[in-house]
């Protein structure tokens, strides 16, 4: 029994003595340091490329088209950063249309699986009012011109399968806006 309580009291020792650890106050620590970036400048917006320079003189259609002017040729990124411009009958032809400034692209591809072939684009009525060469390349052929004020111009693609699809870009003098349309779409 002797050896109960002085197992009991020994027990009763370390309780204690807990009891009292916790009742010690923690040592206190600093507060943290709080401390606040300098609040950056805004940055400047970055300078155009001069290929991309606006015309120098001019104002825009209706349709955001210069009315006047010239600049040069849009680089591979402008093109890239527009999306497509409604041509009527171009989707079904697997034509990409793109305006940049009062730049035109008219861009249509068949895969290298396709039986039905891209084969051709040239000029076939009117003038070109100071674009590029058509370009031809097995799978796509493309045309990029300037549309100003009396263009009045046709483009006539050719498919392997499908035959001759007339592209008209016209924009008369005095009209609002230019329009652009292939004569037919693919066949069903």
């Amino acid at each position: 029994m002797k050896s109960r309580v002085g197992a009991g009291l020994c027990v009763m020792g370390a309780l204690l003595a807990c009891k009292q650890e916790a009742k010690k106050e923690p040592t206190p620590t600093p507060p943290p340091q709080v401390t606040t970036a300098p609040t950056p400048a805004p940055a400047a917006p970055p300078a155009a490329p001069a290929e991309s320079a606006a015309p120098t003189t001019g104002t825009e259609s209706k349709s955001g088209v210069p009315t006047s002017g010239t600049s040069k040729p849009p680089t591979v990124a402008e093109w890239g950063a527009v999306g497509e411009i409604t041509v009527r009958h171009s989707t079904p032809l697997g034509c990409e249309t793109k305006l940049v400034r009062e730049w035109l692209r008219v861009s249509c591809r068949t895969g290298d699986s396709s039986a039905n072939q891209i084969q051709n684009v040239k000029l076939t009525r009117g003038n070109d009012s100071g674009g590029i060469p058509p370009f031809v390349k097995k799978g796509v052929a493309s045309i990029v011109t300037q549309v100003k004020p009396g263009i009045d111009a046709d483009w006539t693609y050719e498919w392997s399968q499908w035959g001759k699809r007339v592209l008209t870009v016209k924009w008369p003098h005095g009209a609002p806006a230019p329009t652009y349309e292939f004569d037919q779409t693919a066949p069903k």
